[in-house]
């Protein structure tokens, strides 16, 4: 036991006395020993008969133990060494009656002791008591008597200057005295879009702007001039909104309706569209406008958006941008998710490791993905992976990992099919290959014929029938009944099934799986058997 140990406190709320220095004197008789009563030191909840035990051994301890505290007081002791014998002694008197203090009472009740010590050995020095009313001079003796109808004296009047601010050497604003800094980014904006014809890129964008903002002083003209980058060849507003990497998602119900969603809150976002034309102006920077007024696009970095336009929209255009890092998924949090189980997580890793061709399928936003992320991450830094897909979703640092991103439709890259061909090229350990398409399941079928095992695909479940027989394992994903996307079943190349989720629970289906020769020659059929049991 130590007396300035920390433990639980008896409650949250603060002592009624914010220090010992404020406490007021006790009324003679209250307590022995000029000491407060118990529940003036700190409140007493909870049971009554042991409140009542507590006052009762307070009021026998203040009036018995005086002496043995005057002997703990020795100068030849530390305070801390002082404080620890007093709490001993006070822990012990409570014990004996029956009463068990927490630290935050103990630590309370030494502070009291002490401070009772204090008072005792302060001298009393007696002061007069203060007059209530004193006069600097007697009146007159001729003075009128006052009436109360006697005319006020005049106001004293201070010039405007004293109420005027002073002058701030931190803070100085040239650029804002006439303007709003948003109404002068829009004025260089449009003073810079005359001087450029359409589909400009970057750096003449930038000249432009630099000739509109060379008037203007030096301290604020890069951070302008970055502004009105983004405005004229970038997504303005969404980039700076998109810059901070704790925004998880914007929503824009509008052009004064913006939010964004932090820690899964929605919270209003601090700027706004100027009007419907400049929210319009961004939104058809980020994708096409469809017939039907309604278009699901992703960004470079594998974030999700959804546009509404009007008539569809009256009030929009209405746009969700949701950032997506599906690279970051692991086993363990897809199995805290409840996506899978250990079993099906520890056949996974048993078929990778033994080079198997596995198809993970399902619908859009499934899930395949972060399946296909947390299979590579698994293997380390040991094993070389070559990634393909349209966008970065494998973007992790690892010296052993090749990254292939194919270039969208029409704008004259490598296509998916020849990084494809490409990645096993490069015969690598692992060839994890995402988003594949119906009309590019012929060139996924030419790189498995090359026999080289280890590929790891995600298609759509339209694509199963037509990949049937060409993979070793085959896990398909599927909406639950709770709304949850999560591994539906887990099938050999002969269509029985392993694994299968039903009423809530992973079921154990087939004993022996058609690959269970493959996994025996590699070492790891007890692992199976264990997995399989």
């Amino acid at each position: 036991m130590t007396a300035l140990s920390g433990g639980d406190r008896l409650e949250d709320e603060p002592s009624p006395m914010s220090s010992v220095l404020e406490r007021p004197s006790t009324t003679e008789g209250e307590m022995p020993s000029g000491a407060r009563p118990l529940d003036r030191i700190f409140p007493l909840h909870g049971d009554a008969t042991r409140g009542r035990q507590m006052q009762e051994t307070w009021q026998a301890f203040c009036s018995g133990m005086d002496g043995a505290v005057r002997a703990l007081l020795d100068k030849s002791r530390s305070p801390p060494e002082i404080a620890y014998a007093i709490g001993e002694l006070v822990h012990n008197t409570f014990r004996t009656r029956g009463v068990t203090l927490t630290s935050f009472e103990l630590r309370r009740l030494v502070a009291e002791v002490l401070d009772l010590q204090d008072r005792a050995r302060a001298p009393v020095v007696e002061r007069p008591e203060p007059a209530l009313v004193v006069f600097t001079a007697e009146p007159a003796p001729n003075a009128k008597p006052w009436t109360g109808d006697e005319p006020a004296p005049p106001a004293t009047r201070l010039p405007d200057s004293v109420f005027q601010a002073p002058p701030s050497p931190l803070v100085e604003l040239p650029i804002r005295d006439a303007v709003s800094f948003d109404g002068l980014l829009e004025t260089v904006v449009a003073r810079a879009r005359v001087r450029l014809k359409t589909g400009v890129d970057r750096e003449t964008a930038r000249g432009a702007i630099d000739a509109v903002l060379g008037d203007l002083p030096a301290e604020g003209r890069e951070r302008l001039a970055l502004l009105a980058l983004s405005e004229i060849c970038g997504l303005g507003l969404i980039d700076r909104l998109w810059a901070d990497r704790s925004v998880r998602a914007v929503v824009v119900n509008g052009p004064e309706a913006v939010f964004v969603e932090r820690n899964g809150v929605l919270e209003p976002a601090p700027e706004r569209f100027r009007d419907r034309a400049h929210l319009l102006d961004i939104v058809g920077r980020l994708t096409r406008t469809p017939p039907s007024g309604v278009a699901v696009f992703r960004l470079r970095d594998g974030s999700e958006g959804t546009v509404v336009l009007p008539p569809a929209a009256p009030s929009g255009p209405v746009l969700h941008l949701r950032r997506g890092e599906p690279g970051a998924a692991t086993f363990e949090r897809l199995i805290a998710s409840e996506m899978l189980d250990r079993r099906i997580a520890d056949l996974l890793r048993i078929a990778v490791r033994c080079r198997l061709d596995v198809l993970i399928a399902g619908p859009e936003g499934s899930g395949k993905t972060a399946l296909l992320a947390a299979i590579a991450r698994d293997l380390g830094d040991t094993v070389r992976i070559v990634t393909v897909a349209r966008h970065r979703e494998f973007r992790w640092p690892s010296p052993s990992k090749v990254e292939l991103v194919a270039s969208p439709e029409g704008e004259g890259g490598a296509s998916l099919p020849t990084l494809l061909a490409t990645g096993v090229r490069l015969r690598p350990d692992l060839l994890l290959v995402d988003s594949i398409q119906p009309r590019e399941l012929s060139a996924l079928g030419k790189a498995l014929s090359h026999g080289e095992r280890a590929t790891i695909a995600a298609a759509p479940q339209a694509a199963v029938a037509a990949l049937q027989g060409r993979f070793d394992l085959s896990i398909r994903l599927g909406r639950g009944r709770d709304g949850l996307f999560r591994v539906a079943s887990a099938a050999d190349s002969s269509g029985a099934e392993l694994f299968g989720h039903e009423n809530g629970r992973f079921h154990r289906r087939t004993a022996e799986p058609s690959f269970a020769v493959l996994v025996r020659e590699a070492g790891y059929g007890e692992a199976l058997s264990v997995v399989l049991r």
